[in-house]
């Protein structure tokens, strides 16, 4: 029964909102400007990088298998790509484009679905178009991360904690948000900080006094310890490695006014997308074209309980976030906030353009958001593509991701017979020969198996393998044992770029051959 109220309740939502194809021309607009924007954004990445971003090999070793957790992070993105992998035949550069920008995406209708709930419809488009000029939004959506992954579930999580509130007797809307809130959680455990705006809001607003709302809080916590529970199942079964692992990588640092005044300035400089559209718009009001609504109140009421909202499940999570530089000293990376600033857009536009004209502000507001948005991708493909390849320089997107890959399955089919089934180098080396082979091989990272749950040394040894790393003047001792245990090894060059600002990349190469009477590589296909 619960079941059929779920569905009964998310067919009432896409009908209510999604039936616009004939019905509605701003709802028409803002749809058809997500669709060109994610297809801008997917055919570029197939078409001028000549690699992705790191993020993104990342996820292309880790979804090589479906794992309920990594040594780094937890598990969903590597899910959602592993299945994405499934149905398109392999990883690609356009394909984790596509999922990274599809997130972004996602996220920005949730907002669109939160902002109808407290504006008008001109006027909560009008807040999507800001929120989507934020960084995190477009070109930092670039790269498919834990941080850009978080960003439909987070926004998912405000609309249905928003919603909930707002009729507490509905049990889908409590259901849904344990649902998305844990989905969260084992996307990023950065999540948590949201949760924290959840329970202040709660608490200042005095919820525990509804007993209805107590109930859904119950059932949300309920789906929430399902939805997580085999990922701490994993954490608890192999010695918590992400958390041991940010654990080893803090550094304290003594000058936490440098972090903090840092991370502060790197914020500043995200937003700063939006500034272009808030000016413009801005002016315009002053010139008389977009007329001030002088019937309407310049203050908000006092009794608004969405500006409170916004407030709370906006500053929350940030003022939490610094917080811990502050306290202990550790780092703050710029990134881990990029889905906090989901609200912000909303409340641009309920706090300072509730007396504007709506529909000639959506003109407006929405030809900016074009002329800005065509801007960025222009410019990030400029910055990031187009002009190091001009110059030869050696640029995380012009690095000869293909031309490694073809070299390494020349060298193996030059000397084994059977398909390359297992490499061992590190995740960048490694990740861009998987990124082009087929049928794709699979990586043991730095030859850790504790990193690569997904392969052992019975493999290597049933299957053989391709050692690969960047020649160095002492070989690490994991590599090492490789290059002692075979006579079958070389070295080749690459150039990245091209002189006087790119450089040679030296390689050096080992094929471990299968152990003859070794069981039958269980990686061929």
């Amino acid at each position: 029964m619960k079941n059929q109220t779920i569905m009964d309740d998310l067919l009432r939502l896409i009908r209510n909102n999604f039936s616009f194809i004939t019905s509605n021309k701003d709802k028409r607009d803002l749809f058809a400007f997500f669709a060109i924007y994610l297809i801008s954004w997917t055919l570029l990445a197939i078409l001028l990088p000549l690699a992705p971003e790191l993020d993104n090999i990342e996820q292309v070793v880790w979804s090589q298998s479906w794992q309920w957790g990594y040594h780094k992070h937890p598990p969903l993105p590597s899910a959602l790509l592993h299945a994405l992998n499934i149905l398109f035949g392999g990883p690609s550069m356009g394909l984790t484009a596509l999922a990274a920008q599809s997130c972004s995406v996602i996220g920005l209708v949730y907002v669109w679905l939160l902002a109808k709930q407290m504006l008008s419809e001109k006027m909560a488009i009008t807040a999507v178009l800001i929120t989507s000029l934020i960084a995190y939004h477009n070109f930092r959506a670039f790269a498919f991360n834990h941080n850009t992954v978080s960003l439909p579930f987070t926004a998912a999580a405000l609309y249905y904690f928003y919603s909930a509130l707002k009729n507490p007797a509905r049990i889908s809307n409590w259901l849904l948000l344990g649902l998305v809130c844990g989905l969260a959680m084992v996307t990023k455990y950065s999540i948590v900080l949201v949760l924290a705006s959840f329970f202040i809001y709660s608490i200042w607003q005095r919820l525990w006094t509804d007993s209805l709302v107590l109930r859904g809080l119950l059932i949300s916590s309920s789906v929430f310890v399902v939805v997580i529970s085999p990922h701490v199942v994993w954490l608890a079964e192999n010695n918590w490695l992400p958390f041991t692992y940010l654990h080893d990588k803090l550094t304290v640092s003594e000058n936490r006014l440098s972090i903090l005044t840092g991370f502060l300035g790197s914020q500043i400089i995200r937003l700063s997308f939006m500034l272009p559209m808030l000016f413009g718009v801005w002016y315009l009001s002053k010139k008389g074209v977009i007329k001030i609504m002088t019937t309407k109140s310049s203050k908000l009421p006092e009794d608004d309980h969405d500006l409170g909202f916004l407030l709370t499940v906006l500053l929350t999570p940030l003022i939490l976030a610094m917080m811990m530089p502050v306290l202990t000293g550790g780092p703050l990376n710029s990134n881990w906030v990029s889905a906090f600033f989901l609200p912000a857009g909303i409340l641009i536009t309920k706090y300072f353009f509730h007396r504007f004209d709506e529909d000639q502000l959506l003109i407006f507001a929405s030809r900016l958001t074009w002329l800005t948005q065509a801007l960025i991708l222009i410019f990030f493909f400029l910055a990031a593509v187009i002009y190091p390849t001009w110059v030869g320089s050696a640029a995380r997107l012009n690095f000869p991701s293909e031309a490694l890959a073809n070299k390494v399955t020349e060298i193996w089919h030059e000397q084994q017979k059977q398909p390359l089934t297992i490499v061992i180098s590190d995740y960048w080396t490694g990740g861009n020969v998987l990124l082009h082979v087929r049928p794709e091989p699979t990586l043991l990272i730095d030859n850790i198996p504790e990193e690569s749950p997904w392969v052992n040394t019975h493999d290597v040894a049933a299957c053989g393998a391709f050692v690969l790393m960047l020649k160095t003047a002492t070989i690490p001792e994991a590599y090492a044992v490789l290059f002692s245990q075979t006579t079958i090894k070389g070295e080749f060059s690459l150039n990245w770029g091209h002189p006087p600002r790119g450089k040679a990349l030296p390689y050096v190469w080992a094929i471990i051959p299968p152990i003859p009477g070794a069981p039958a590589c269980r990686f061929t296909k």
